[in-house]
């Protein structure tokens, strides 16, 4: 076998491993209690939508902000070496465009939608399209209620910045997220169609769910960007050292992910159970 080739197969192991660190965490939809209480809760209180609208504003502002200062670590990696590898310059270009879209809607699916300049960051937009039209339709106690971050999202965010620090960090949050993104964004698409206020659903327009609608379109083709066998983020690893590190991060990242997304799915709980104000 040659190096090449052997590479490659260490690749494909670490590919399988991450698929089965995703499922052991229960990241899918056909076992996370969040992707199923979505489908289940018939009516959204606006005291649940929003908590879970705040947590995952701040989900998201410190995924892009940690992932791009990853990006930077392992671009440090990059440059101390003379010539790079192709296949890992592949897999720094696929995450540099992946994280891109988050930034600055480089993909034509976003840019069709998303409000021009920084309104367009995606945290921003999901904040001012989502969170702002809650806040603004619930009391001042439950809005501010809903502005302390459960354990399971503050553990999450830690997590994030940690692997802020590492070379793979970068790889691993993007290879982790953009395989669970469509389903938490089709999740969203039923939860806040449900949402009632006073009887009165406020997202009832097509472009109330621009943000969501078009991460459903895009996030199947980010998952495939991530996971390719060529231009992946695996393919930056190129040791059986890295395999083991990047392995052993990913799983606790998954966990984290799941503890998180235990969080959205205690808030729909409380809701199936509380009256629709």
């Amino acid at each position: 076998m040659t190096a090449a080739q052997a590479t490659a197969q260490l690749r494909a192991e670490l590919d399988r491993l991450v698929d089965h660190e995703l499922t052991r965490a229960r990241l899918r939809r056909q076992d996370n209690p969040f992707f199923g209480r979505a489908r289940e809760t018939e009516t959204v209180t606006a005291r649940g939508a929003l908590a879970i609208a705040v947590q995952w504003r701040a989900m998201t502002k410190a995924f892009m902000f940690t992932t791009l200062a990853g990006l930077g670590e392992t671009a440090r990696v990059l440059s101390a070496r003379h010539a790079p590898d192709e296949d890992v310059l592949a897999a720094f270009q696929t995450m540099f465009r992946v994280i891109g879209d988050d930034l600055d809607n480089l993909a034509p699916v976003f840019r069709a939608v998303a409000p021009g300049g920084t309104a367009g960051i995606h945290y921003v937009w999901w904040e001012d399209s989502v969170v702002t039209p809650l806040r603004n339709a619930v009391p001042a106690e439950v809005g501010s209620a809903a502005e302390s971050l459960p354990a399971g999202v503050s553990e999450l965010i830690d997590n994030m910045e940690r692997l802020a620090h590492s070379p793979l960090g970068a790889a691993i949050q993007l290879r982790v997220v953009e395989t669970i993104a469509l389903d938490i964004a089709v999740a969203f698409r039923r939860i806040y169609a449900k949402v009632a206020i006073d009887g009165v659903k406020p997202f009832s327009r097509t472009d109330d769910f621009a943000w969501i609608d078009s991460h459903i379109k895009a996030e199947t083709g980010h998952a495939q960007q991530v996971s390719d066998d060529e231009t992946g983020t695996t393919g930056l690893v190129t040791t059986e050292e890295e395999a083991k590190d990047f392995a052993e991060l990913t799983a606790e990242y998954a966990r984290s992910w799941s503890r998180a997304l235990d969080e959205f799915a205690a808030s729909l709980g409380t809701d199936a159970l509380a009256p629709a104000t």
